[in-house]
């Protein structure tokens, strides 16, 4: 079984608001060693959100998002 991670510059979209696009910034582990990440909204850059990564990585909370469908949102974002 391989084992699910998360990096810094990753993206995800939440499932039920596909619009928002959401980028690591920090990953840390909290007192008791559970790990988290904080997701900072790549369309404002002023929303940041943390969640433990065992959320992010739910696949009914959010999906990861490719490079390619990244890449074309930046440009969106810069065109606005």
């Amino acid at each position: 079984m391989t084992r699910k991670t998360i990096e810094l510059g990753q993206r995800f979209q939440e499932m039920d608001n596909p619009r928002g696009l959401w980028e690591v910034e920090f990953i840390y582990s909290d007192g008791h060693g559970v790990p988290h990440a904080r997701l900072r909204n790549v369309k404002t850059r002023v929303d940041a959100r943390t969640y433990s990564c065992a959320v992010i990585l739910d696949g009914r909370r959010f999906r990861p998002v490719m490079a390619e469908v990244a890449a074309s949102a930046d440009a969106v974002t810069k065109d606005t």
